[in-house]
């Protein structure tokens, strides 16, 4: 609901905060004290257009801001809505909107917004019934939800619609199917690629281990050459490095013969060097015998090693494309050859899917059609306890293509006088009247509307009597499930709300202000009394009207 609304330099308006309550608000006040220009607000924060005459005279901008309590479902309406438009949401709602002569703000929770942004999120809190038409009911697919709700058909909903997304998805495995088949001429590419790979028959990681065995083959004959010389120098030749390091050895041994300490230290030393010496001595000779200077085996490698980076080249650029590019072809190729058997598959879950689909809305087309009788008939009943005595009220229904929601679209119709056609009821041209029947559709469906707020405007024109009194108790009834906020000129509509607010036109200094009042009960019975007429007689039955509501 909305907890307040604060505004600045709106038309008349100056400056006033208004705290609503839950329930049934009624806002009253002479012609002309500037009643609309509340209505002007709420729609200008719902994302109407402002008017070029929005700004008050001598201000360079107007501000309009609400807070909004939410709860129930509207509650998880709106946080799943703020989550898509990536606006902040710390479980309180702010709207604010400022305009000035050149341009619009607006925002959401302090996040700046578009005004369709705006217009969309005003679409799940409040309808306006009135001049300001911002009135969800006078869309067909809303329509089709309320008959939905009032008939509680979620099951049968759900039902269609995953009827209606399991031939989509037939649908699509089809086209994908049909659209990835590959031509004659692809074909015999992809048996081409997948040929070639296979006679190659390359394993994994192979272009590494033939490149470094090709890489020994093309060097082996000066491996061999570098590698007997090493062997010469550490151990063969007769002034090799052990040989040296022998006649070193024997000299040490002479010095220790002196037992100075550090010669054995010495000595040790050079035993390990001469270990060491022989040790790669021994596998310089390992590695000469793993190196084979056969040619045929190196033309043999520099073969294969060529026949790998082919492949890559033409499937790679690494081995691991070269696999997953055989097995892409293998797989469109497998494909081909099953074309007939999966298209028939496919086929055949498409026309199970439609079947399912077709049956699931006819039922959910018959339920409706009864409902929509149910429906007419309360609607009926209670336009005319709102002084629509010969009203007529009825539900069309068009077939349409199927769709996720079945084939059915459906149109409010109404005729306010006898002898008059039905007319859709989005081309009522009265607002008074299309006022009274949103009304009767809210009162109706009141368990099944989830938007919280409504607004009436000029609801109670040309009525009166009984037929006012029976407004009044109507929008009570509906404040239980909704808040209202209504302008109202009838005292029997006016004394039915729960909280009652004043708009008063003053000038001071040259200058005209409207002002807005929540009035309490002694200042309600003057107000209902002024409405009445005013004078001691008007007092006393306002007093017994505002008694008859306690």
């Amino acid at each position: 609901m909305i907890q307040w609304i604060r505004i600045r330099n709106l038309a008349l308006v100056e400056s006033c905060e208004i705290d609503f309550g839950a329930g049934f608000n009624v806002i009253t006040g002479e012609t002309g004290a500037g009643k609309s220009v509340l209505l002007g607000a709420v729609s200008l924060l719902l994302g109407e257009r402002a008017p070029k005459n929005v700004l008050r005279a001598g201000a360079d901008k107007c501000e309009i801001s609400a807070g909004i309590a939410l709860e129930g479902i509207t509650k998880k309406a709106v946080k799943e809505f703020l989550e898509n438009n990536s606006i902040e949401n710390d479980g309180e709602l702010l709207l604010k909107r400022v305009i000035t002569p050149s341009d619009s703000r607006n925002f959401i929770n302090d996040s700046p917004v578009t005004l369709n942004t705006l217009k969309q999120l005003g679409d799940l809190l409040i309808d306006i019934h009135g001049p300001h038409e911002h009135q969800s009911l006078l869309r067909n697919s809303v329509q089709l939800d309320i008959l939905d709700s009032f008939g509680e058909l979620g099951k049968l909903g759900e039902e269609t619609q995953g009827c209606w997304r399991s031939l989509v998805q037939a649908k699509v495995e089809l086209d994908a199917l049909e659209n990835n088949l590959p031509s004659a001429a692809e074909a015999e590419y992809l048996r081409s690629v997948v040929a070639t790979i296979d006679s190659a028959a390359p394993q994994p990681n192979e272009d590494a281990e033939v490149g470094e065995m090709h890489k020994m083959a093309a060097h082996a004959k000066d491996i061999l050459e570098y590698s007997r010389i090493a062997s010469q120098t550490l151990s063969e030749d007769d002034d090799s490095i052990i040989n040296r390091l022998a006649e070193l050895r024997r000299g040490l041994v002479q010095l220790g013969k002196l037992e100075i300490e550090e010669i054995d230290q010495f000595t040790s030393r050079c035993d390990n060097l001469v270990e060491n010496c022989r040790d790669l001595a021994l596998d310089i000779e390992r590695f000469c015998g793993r190196t084979d200077l056969d040619e045929a085996r190196f033309i043999e490698l520099e073969e294969r090693l060529a026949t790998l980076q082919s492949l890559k080249h033409k499937y790679g650029p690494s081995l691991d494309d070269v696999f997953k590019t055989a097995e892409a072809a293998r797989v469109k190729l497998a494909e081909l050859d099953n074309f007939s058997e999966l298209r028939e598959s496919l086929l055949k879950k498409r026309d199970d899917a439609g079947k399912a689909l077709e049956a699931a809305a006819a039922k959910l087309s018959g339920k409706r059609k009864g409902i929509a009788t149910r429906l007419s008939l309360e609607v009926g009943k209670t336009l005319r306890t709102l002084g629509f005595l010969k009203a007529d009220f009825k539900i069309n229904f068009a077939k349409v293509n199927i769709g996720e929601r079945g084939f059915d679209s459906v149109e409010f119709m109404f005729s306010a006088n006898p002898g008059e056609g039905l007319s859709p009821l989005r081309k009522v041209a009265s607002s008074g009247e299309i006022s009274r029947v949103m009304l009767a559709l809210k009162a109706v469906l009141a368990s099944a509307d989830s938007i919280p707020v409504l607004v009436f405007d000029e609801i109670d024109v040309n009525i009166g009597g009984e037929t006012a009194a029976a407004v009044g108790l109507e929008l009570r009834k509906l404040g239980k499930s909704h808040q209202l906020l209504c302008i109202s000129h009838l005292p029997q509509v006016a004394v039915a709300a729960e909280r009652h607010f004043k708009v008063e036109k003053s000038v001071h200094g040259g200058r005209t202000f409207a002002t807005v009042g929540n009035l309490d009960r002694n200042e309600r019975l003057l107000e209902i009394a002024r409405m009445l007429g005013g004078g001691k007689p008007a007092e006393k039955h306002a007093a017994e009207l505002l008694k008859s509501m306690e």
